[in-house]
C-alpha cells in the first residue's frame, strides 16, 4: 500500500475543494437548515462529480456516522431519489466530549439537530441509533445492499477498519464508498485516527476495487467483474468430505526486479495487471536504474493498490534483491518476473492450480515458455532444454472430481493441465526448467534457503539458485504448456538468441560467474550443515553433489578447487560433530584425494589422521586412476 503510506501532508479544505473545478450553479444544500459545524462542504465538488450518474437512480445511500446531517441533506437533494440510511450513536467521538476541545459539543442538542434537519425528508431517511458494529451486522444479516457508502464514524484506526470491513460487505457491486478522516490529525498516536485502519481495510480489499481519489478522504469503487471472482475464487472440491466447506485461494505474490529497462518494464507491468487471478501483489523493485526506468515504472503502477514501487540504491543484482526482498512479500507463492518478460493472462492460475492439484506438494513449478526477440515478436512456442519427459518423470494431477479447484480455472484447462505436468522427484539432477520468470515458488521454501539478507550485491540469476537448491530440497513440477513469454536480446546475457538443444546458452562470462558462485552456496550450505542435515538426514550430501555438479555422485574436478579444498577445511570440525567421524571421513575421501583430502582430514579431527585414514585415501586414489575416466556431461546455466 505505498501509495496510501506516502501520504503524509497537511490537509486544507479550502485546497481539497480547489481540486476539482466546479462548473455552474451549486445547489445550496443547507439553505434554513440547524447546523453549527462544517466539515463536508469542501467535499461536495468531488462528491458531485463522482456521484453525477446515480442523480436519476433510486440509490440507496448508507452514512455511519452523521452528526447533525450536513452530509445527509446533501445525499438526500443531490441524489432526490435515493433513500438514506443513518447509523449514529449520536454520544460524540472523544473530541465531542472532552472540555477545551474546539469540537466539544452537546450530543443531545446535536441529535436534537439532525432529527429537525430530517424531518422534512419523511420515510426516505431511517435513522438507526446504536453502535455501528451491532447495526451494520443486522443490516447484512437482512441482506440489505447499498449503492453508496459513506464511513464517517469512531475515528479510532480499530472502529474505522471495522466500519469500513462491515460496509463494504453492504456496498453493491460497482458502489461507491467514501472514507473519511483518512488524514484526520496526523500528529495523533495511529491507534487514535483512522488512517492506520483504511490502510488495513484496502489492504484486505486488493483486487477488488479502483481507486477514485486519494487525499483527506480515500474513494474507491467496488469492482463488478472482479469482486465476483475474489468471492468466488476459493478452493472447493466436489467430492462429499471436501464440499462442505471452502478454503480461501492463495495470495500470490509478483516481484519484477528490474534494472535500466525502461523500454520493457512497463509492458511487464501491465502482463501482471492483466492476470484473470485477482488475489497477488505486485513489488516492483527499481535496481538502481539510471535510465528512466523510474517515471515509466510510476506510470503503469499509478492506481492499482495491488502494486507497490520499492527503490534501491544501486544495482544489488537480481538474486541480490530476490533475497533482499524476501521479508517484504506477503504472498505463500512467489514469482520473480524478468522486467523484459511478459505473462499471459492466466499464467498465476494455471500455476496455482498445478501447486494445489499435484499428488504431491513440490518447491515450484516451471512452465513453459514463448521465446521472442526484443520487439515482442515470436520465435519458438517452447524452450528447447525443458524436459517434462524424462523417465523418472510422474505425470498427471489428482482426479478433477477431488483435487482442489480454482473457478478461474475451466475443466478443459484443468484437463490441459493434466495431461501436460511432470513432477520430477528431487534426485533427479541437472537443468530441467525453463528460465526466470517462468517459475512459481513456495515462499516458504524460499526463505528455507536464504543465505544472507539482500544486503549484499549478488549479480547472479535468481532461478541459477533458486531452481537447483529448491528442487534438490522438495522436487519441481514441469507445465508443458507456454505461460509467458521470454524475451531475447543482445542486453540479455543468459540467452542472446533462441534456445537449441545441441547448444549452450549464456555467455562464456556467465558460465564462468555461475560457477564460481556455486563454492559461495558451498560455503553456505555447509556453515548451516547442521539445520541442512537434519531436514534431509542421510540425503544432505548427494544434496551437495547435486548442487555443485548437477549430478547425484560426487565432481571430484570439482571439489578439487583450492576454493572448495579451503571451505571445506574451515567447515570440517562442524561436519564432524554433526555428522560423525565416519561418514565425515566416507564422504570427504569420496570427494578428495591425496593432499587435499588428509589436509580436510586433519582440520576436522584436531590435526591428527589414524592410520586408517591415510589408508582410506591412498586406496581410494588408486582405485579411482584405475577406473576408465568416463566423460561428464557440460552443466547448463
Amino acid at each position: 500500500m505505498s501509495k496510501f503510506s506516502r501520504i503524509r501532508r497537511s490537509f486544507s479544505e479550502k485546497r481539497l475543494a480547489s481540486e476539482i473545478p466546479v462548473t455552474g450553479l451549486r445547489m445550496d444544500y443547507f439553505r434554513e437548515r440547524e447546523l453549527t459545524s462544517d466539515w463536508t462542504s469542501s467535499h461536495l465538488p468531488l462528491w458531485e462529480k463522482l456521484l453525477a450518474d446515480k442523480v436519476d437512480v433510486a440509490a440507496s445511500v448508507l452514512e455511519v456516522g452523521s452528526f447533525e446531517g450536513r452530509s445527509a441533506l446533501f445525499f438526500l437533494q443531490f441524489l432526490p431519489k435515493s433513500k438514506l440510511t443513518c447509523v449514529d450513536t449520536f454520544g460524540g467521538n472523544v473530541e465531542h466530549n472532552t472540555p477545551g476541545d474546539e469540537r466539544l459539543s452537546d450530543m443531545m442538542k446535536v441529535e436534537a439537530r439532525f432529527d429537525a434537519n430530517m424531518r422534512p425528508f419523511g420515510d426516505r431517511v431511517e435513522k438507526r441509533k446504536g453502535p455501528s458494529i451491532v447495526i451494520l451486522t443486522e443490516l447484512r444479516a437482512h441482506q440489505r445492499s447499498f449503492d453508496v457508502v459513506y464511513i464517517d464514524g469512531d475515528h479510532h484506526a480499530a472502529s474505522a477498519f471495522t466500519d469500513a470491513r462491515l460496509g463494504w460487505e453492504l456496498l453493491a457491486n460497482d458502489g461507491i464508498m467514501i472514507l473519511d478522516d483518512y488524514l484526520w490529525e496526523p500528529h495523533f498516536p495511529l491507534v487514535d485516527r483512522p488512517e492506520a485502519g483504511i490502510k488495513a481495510f484496502l489492504q484486505e480489499i486488493v483486487g477488488e476495487f479502483e481507486l477514485l481519489h486519494d487525499g483527506y478522504q480515500v474513494i474507491i469503487r467496488k469492482l463488478a467483474s472482479a469482486a465476483a471472482l475474489a468471492r468466488s475464487c476459493t478452493v472447493t472440491s466436489t467430492s462429499d468430505p471436501l464440499a462442505s466447506g471452502v478454503i480461501g485461494s492463495p495470495l500470490v505474490s509478483f516481484v519484477v526486479i528490474n534494472w535500466n529497462y525502461g523500454r520493457y518494464v512497463g509492458a511487464t507491468i501491465d502482463s501482471i495487471r492483466n492476470q484473470d487471478y485477482p488475489h497477488f501483489e505486485c513489488i516492483v523493485i527499481d535496481n538502481g536504474s539510471t535510465d528512466d526506468s523510474a517515471e515509466i515504472i510510476a506510470r503503469h503502477t499509478k492506481g492499482d493498490p495491488r502494486f507497490r514501487v520499492e527503490t534501491m540504491a544501486r544495482n544489488h543484482g537480481q538474486l541480490g534483491a530476490a533475497l533482499w526482498v524476501l521479508d517484504k512479500i506477503k504472498g505463500s507463492f512467489v514469482t520473480f518476473v524478468d522486467a523484459d518478460d511478459v505473462l499471459v493472462q492466466n499464467y498465476a492460475s494455471m500455476h496455482l492450480q498445478v501447486h494445489l492439484a499435484l499428488p504431491t506438494s513440490v518447491a515450484f513449478t516451471s512452465a513453459n515458455v514463448i521465446e521472442m526477440d526484443a520487439s515482442g515478436r515470436a520465435l519458438t512456442s517452447s524452450h528447447a532444454h525443458f524436459r517434462p519427459n524424462m523417465e523418472e518423470a510422474v505425470r498427471g494431477l489428482r482426479d478433477e472430481g477431488i483435487a482442489l479447484r480454482l473457478p478461474s480455472v475451466s475443466s478443459s484447462q484443468y484437463s490441459l493441465l493434466t495431461a501436460n505436468t511432470a513432477s520430477i522427484p528431487s534426485w533427479v539432477a541437472g537443468w530441467l526448467w525453463a528460465p526466470g520468470t517462468a517459475n512459481m515458488f513456495r515462499v516458504s521454501l524460499l526463505r528455507l534457503v536464504r543465505f544472507n539478507d539482500g544486503s549484499k550485491p549478488l549479480l547472479q540469476p535468481a532461478d541459477g539458485y533458486f531452481n537447483k537448491i529448491c528442487h534438490a530440497l522438495a522436487g519441481s513440477a514441469l507445465i508443458d504448456v507456454p505461460l509467458s513469454g521470454y524475451r531475447l536480446h543482445s542486453s540479455n546475457d543468459f540467452a542472446t538468441g533462441e534456445s537449441i538443444r545441441v547448444l549452450r546458452g549464456g555467455t562464456r562470462q556467465v558460465v564462468r560467474k555461475s560457477h564460481d558462485f556455486s563454492y559461495e552456496i558451498i560455503d553456505y550450505l555447509l556453515a548451516e550443515s547442521d539445520r541442512f542435515g537434519w531436514l534431509l538426514n542421510t540425503n544432505f550430501w548427494p544434496f551437495l553433489n547435486q548442487i555443485t555438479s548437477e549430478s547425484w555422485v560426487p565432481d571430484r574436478s570439482y571439489f578439487s578447487n583450492p576454493k572448495a579444498v579451503e571451505i571445506f577445511i574451515r567447515h570440517a570440525p562442524k561436519l564432524v560433530s554433526n555428522f560423525g567421524a565416519a561418514l565425515f571421513s566416507r564422504e570427504i575421501v569420496a570427494r578428495f584425494s591425496g593432499t587435499q583430502a588428509r589436509s580436510i582430514l586433519r582440520a576436522g579431527f584436531g590435526g591428527q589422521l589414524s592410520w586408517q585414514h591415510h589408508r582410506k585415501v591412498i586406496s581410494n586414489g588408486f582405485r579411482l586412476w584405475l577406473q576408465p575416466k568416463k566423460r561428464r556431461n557440460g552443466a547448463r546455466v
